[in-house]
């Protein structure tokens, strides 16, 4: 072994020890200390008295009697040759140290009897890997520490950067220098006895089996690594080989424990990822990572504010966060459970949870719950309708109501609420009610968003009727917004053959009618489109502008984005957003409305981060903060893949305007799927733009109801910039295909009350 003192630092990680009684060890020495550059520390007194004191742990000595004791140890050692002399080059620094045997003994005598001296042994027999040295670098620490070890092989390919210095042991002066060298010289400064394998490089396919398995296979693996890829690599390999796997997430205390050494079957991460293929875990952006990383953490089980910061990636900021505290924590929650693992006692697989913030209880999470759907008597409902009434002139069938009944309840709702109770009198009248308890949100403010859904069906009637030649009186009950009794409608009479009436074709295209929220290339609408638009609303003396620029459509995204900020930082509109989402394929069958979170058509990676809004806190968090730029990059994508943004006025603000809002829109909807063109509603805005207009007690902050003013006068720069007219609604048409799912729809049974 060269002997000769290294000042070159760069780069260095392993101490070098030099013995007095070896001749080239001792003229390596005295150069040492001849050089005015080198820091010499030589407390072997005091470590001998610590060692006097480990060794007679009854006797309790005075500070006299001890300076005795160690004057007596040295009367026949040679005090300058006694133990070893250690030479740390990075810190030009030579120490006088203990022995071996006797340097571990005074270190660890403060371990008994949490950790006895035999199991002291046994795990100096152990050795562990640990993979990354970011979390990974606590972990070691705590397990140096406490000499949980006899060797510690430390892999990461990784230089340290000032946005590391959050969690690091670590200093500006090391900046540049690698994560492992940096581990490696600490824990040789705690200990230059505890052996210290390091793989610079990382680990990678070509050396993981050396990683494992050099000199006789890890007693245990600890992974702390950011790619995916090799984290999955790393547990494969480690099961063929009957390793046990560890690895702390740094949020809410979650540890993860594989014991692939007793379950050789196990399948990597619980079985989370499925059978995942490794190459498709290679090169992913930080927005994918974050998406297949929820598959592997869950999106439930996080912390409010990493839902929060994991929305945020990509958008304000460009990696998920790593605190302190949750990294120290780590460190000893590994250590902890890892020298339990290694000593034999039982821990089971699994994944376990050390969330100070559950322990101490100061944020308990507050779940918000839709208001529930009560059930509606039939004295109550007659109660309701209209008794003033004439009586129909053809009654229909049980078939024909039903079948009616089905095909009015395909028209459209805020949140695919369907807000509708229809009741069939006696007297062959069929009426319709709000059902206010089911459509109570703060996108539907005075109830307008139900008046377009009423709209909507009765036009979906009128298109039926017409078909099946029977001829209807639609008697309209509206005097203000929030009213019970919506219409009723009296059957004349029923011909033979189909009448004609304005629109009447678009009766084939009711069932195809849905909304597709695909995002594809923007192309440009035919102006024939734009014109049969236009129209539809001139008919009910309405106007429809619309814009498709690109410059238009970025400027709109921005406030759109903003608003939808808006309605989640809202209580009421928060409590909407978790009660109307279905996040399941049975829960959309079981309840029959609501947003099946498939027809979103989001990306695995926007599903997960969708998936984090479930946690009323994170939005909370946002609010707070005036945070949540995340939650607009959907609005965003939105608008700019559309060929146009159209937005319905009215000439004033009644329920008769929404109401025939509603008859327009489907209208439109219906005739631009019947072309082909993909429709989607991005009208959330204009709800609350009328809310903080009309309603003093809107909810909303001082702060925020500056932000939404300000992105009215935006919106007004590029839709009714005279102010003259309501706006009612707003909607994109693009070309994207098919929609991959549709919504589902509550049982005729569950809507129509027949007295």
């Amino acid at each position: 072994m060269l002997k000769t003192p290294q000042l070159d630092r760069q780069g260095q990680a392993y101490p070098v020890f030099f013995y007095p009684s070896e001749a080239e060890d001792a003229v390596a020495l005295n150069e040492l200390r001849s050089n005015p550059q080198i820091r010499v520390v030589d407390e072997i007194r005091s470590q001998v008295a610590d060692l006097i004191k480990a060794k007679n742990p009854s006797k309790s000595y005075q500070t006299e009697e001890l300076k005795q004791a160690v004057k007596e140890f040295f009367e026949d050692i040679d005090e300058d040759e006694y133990g070893a002399w250690v030479y740390y080059p990075w810190k030009l620094t030579l120490v006088h140290l203990l022995g071996r045997e006797d340097f571990i003994r005074v270190r660890t005598s403060r371990n008994n009897y949490k950790i006895t001296p035999e199991e002291q042994e046994i795990l100096a027999s152990k050795k562990i890997g640990i993979v990354g040295l970011s979390v990974g670098q606590s972990i070691a620490y705590a397990i140096a520490l406490e000499r949980g070890a006899g060797l510690l092989r430390l892999a990461d390919f990784d230089t340290l950067e000032l946005s590391n210095l959050n969690r690091l042991k670590a200093g500006v002066t090391s900046l540049g220098l690698e994560k492992v060298v940096i581990a490696a010289r600490e824990i040789s400064e705690i200990d230059p006895y505890l052996r210290l394998e390091l793989y610079r490089e990382g680990v990678n396919e070509e050396n993981i089996e050396d990683f494992l398995s050099k000199d006789g296979k890890l007693d245990l693996l600890i992974d702390e690594c950011d790619s995916l890829d090799i984290k999955v690599l790393l547990r494969q390999r480690a099961r063929s080989q009957g390793i046990p796997v560890m690895m702390d997430t740094s949020d809410r205390g979650m540890l993860d424990i594989e014991r692939f050494d007793l379950e050789p079957d196990r399948p990597v991460f619980h079985g989370l990822l499925g059978n995942i293929d490794l190459s498709s875990l290679k090169g992913l952006s930080n927005a994918q990572k974050v998406g297949t990383g929820l598959k592997i953490t869950g999106t439930d089980t996080l912390s409010p504010r990493m839902k929060a910061s994991l929305l945020e990636v990509g958008q304000t900021i460009s990696s998920w966060p790593q605190l302190a505290s949750a990294v120290y924590l780590g460190g000893a929650s590994v250590a902890h459970v890892g020298r339990k693992l290694l000593l034999g006692e039982e821990v089971k697989s699994g994944r376990f949870y050390v969330d100070l913030d559950e322990i101490v209880n100061i944020d308990a999470p507050v779940e918000l719950v839709s208001a529930a759907v009560s059930s509606v008597s039939s004295d109550e409902l007659k109660d309701k309708i209209p008794q003033n009434i004439l009586p129909s002139g053809y009654l229909l069938t049980k078939e024909e109501l039903e079948d009616l009944i089905a095909f009015a309840n395909l028209a459209p709702s805020g949140g695919n609420i369907q807000p509708w109770i229809w009741v069939f009198d006696q007297r062959g009248v069929l009426h319709l009610l709000h059902d206010q308890k089911r459509s109570h949100s703060l996108l539907d403010f005075l109830g307008t968003g139900s008046l377009i859904a009423f709209g909507a069906a009765l036009e979906n009637i009128r298109l039926y009727a017409a078909d099946k030649g029977l001829e209807i009186e639609v008697i309209n009950h509206l005097s203000e917004f929030e009213q019970e009794p919506v219409a009723s409608i009296r059957f004349t009479s029923k011909q033979n053959s189909a009448i004609e009436l304005p629109y009447s074709d678009l009766v084939d295209g009711v069932k195809l009618r849905c909304t597709n929220r695909k995002n594809a290339k923007k192309i440009a609408l035919d102006r024939k489109v734009l014109d049969e638009m236009e129209e539809m609303a001139e008919a009910e003396q309405m106007v429809l502008e619309y814009i498709e620029s690109e410059e238009d459509l970025e400027k709109l995204s921005k406030v759109i984005g903003g608003m939808d900020r808006m309605r989640l930082f809202h209580e009421q509109g928060l409590k909407d957003f978790i009660g109307e989402v279905r996040w399941t394929e049975k829960e959309a069958k079981e309840t029959g409305d609501g947003i099946d979170i498939a027809t979103l058509e989001l990306s695995g990676t926007e599903r997960a981060a969708m998936g984090l809004l479930k946690d009323p806190r994170t939005v909370r968090f946002f609010r707070k903060f005036l945070m949540g730029f995340g939650l607009t990059k959907i609005s965003h994508e939105t608008l700019m893949s559309s060929s146009a943004i159209f937005l319905l006025q009215a000439k004033d603000f009644t329920p008769q305007s929404y109401l025939k809002a509603g008859q327009v829109l489907q209208r439109m909807w219906i005739k631009a799927n019947m072309q082909g063109l993909s429709f989607q509603p991005v009208t959330a805005a204009m709800f609350i733009f009328h809310k903080l207009a009309r309603d003093p007690n809107h909810g909303f902050s001082q702060e925020e109801v500056g932000m939404i003013e300000k992105y009215k006068k935006e919106f007004n720069t590029l839709f009714n910039m005279n102010l003259e007219n309501q706006e009612i609604f707003m909607f994109r048409l693009n070309l994207a295909g098919e929609p991959t799912m549709r919504s589902y729809r509550r049982d005729v049974s569950d809507t129509l009350f027949v007295l």
